[in-house]
């Protein structure tokens, strides 16, 4: 009977430590979630305030935007900018943002690679030319060192 109050003890312990962890899991996730959505945020309104030091802070120093032309008539392309190219645009006032609006974000998580999804609209200028548009993205972030930065971003 002893031997049997043992076994039960050793695996009501380990059920007990696997739903810890579970626990443990699933809030450090919902953290980061949180922590990812609200560096969407900030980062999605930097430009718009005229804050190029964070919209910098949050790429990673490899960061890239993709765009995909797909403009009726034309063969469809991928346009790739690194983030120095873009912040140079961005900081030098060739490409202006007067809004910037995210919804509809969902987050994915995988271990130390976030991905997210969601839906844009802004209203804006590139060398004078009007670029407001509104559709789907993709942003791919990172946890490097404790900190989630942004490695790419992929635009219609």
């Amino acid at each position: 009977m002893e031997a049997l109050v043992r076994k039960l003890f050793h695996v009501l312990s380990a059920l007990i430590f696997v739903a810890v962890l579970s626990i443990v899991a699933a809030a450090q996730d919902l953290n980061d979630s949180d922590l990812i959505l609200a560096g969407e945020k900030a980062w999605a309104d930097a430009p718009v305030r005229h804050d190029y030091e964070t919209f910098a802070k949050y790429m990673s120093e490899h960061y890239v935007l993709i765009e995909v032309n797909t403009e009726p008539g034309k063969k469809p392309a991928l346009e790739v900018s690194t983030k120095a190219q873009w912040v140079e645009r961005v900081s030098s006032g060739r490409e202006k943002y007067d809004a910037v609006e995210i919804h509809d974000l969902k987050v994915l998580l995988n271990g130390e690679v976030a991905t997210v999804t969601g839906q844009y609209s802004q209203k804006g200028t590139q060398d004078g030319k009007d670029i407001s548009a509104a559709g789907l993205y993709v942003d791919t972030w990172v946890k490097r060192q404790g900190k989630w930065l942004l490695v790419s971003s992929v635009f219609p």
